[in-house]
């Protein structure tokens, strides 16, 4: 079952909703293809966001660091 389901507006614009959820079952052969090849991507970019989370969170903890400010001020870094 993917976690998410894709939504065509009457404009024919597709929309992703995470909300719900999508039964292998209910799909085609291509629709298959196409919400396997969106869970990876989308994979993909959850793992990028948290990476990205997480760095930030340690820069903000290393900026509070009174040895980084030190070494800072002094042009070390």
């Amino acid at each position: 079952m993917f976690n998410f389901r894709i939504i065509t507006t009457a404009d024919g614009n597709q929309i992703i909703d995470r909300s719900l959820k999508t039964p292998y079952n209910a799909l085609t052969p291509t629709q298959m293809l196409e919400y396997t090849e969106l869970d990876n991507q989308m994979a993909f970019m959850d793992r990028m966001e948290r990476k990205a989370k997480q760095k930030a969170e340690h820069m903000r903890k290393l900026a509070k660091n009174p040895l980084y400010k030190m070494a800072c001020m002094i042009g070390l870094i």
